[in-house]
């Protein structure tokens, strides 16, 4: 369980955090803040497109969720 927690990027029982780790730690804080912006620039530009607005929500609230598990866990 160790194993498959490490290979999903969660630091479980590591005393040191390797240099590699921590810019992939940067690239998805950054990678998830930007699709985050983007997708709430989305709505806001297509607001008068009820579908398509819908349709970036609808992506927006599964990747919130998973997101803030994966920041919970680290």
């Amino acid at each position: 369980m160790i194993f498959l927690l490490r290979m999903a990027g969660i630091p479980f029982k590591m005393n040191k955090i390797s240099t590699l780790y921590a810019i992939y730690m940067i690239a998805v804080i950054v990678c998830a803040s930007t699709t985050y912006l983007g997708m709430f620039v989305e709505v806001y530009n297509h607001r008068d497109d009820l579908g398509r607005a819908m349709t970036t929500v609808r992506m927006l609230i599964p990747i919130s969720n998973v997101m803030w598990i994966f920041s919970y866990c680290r």
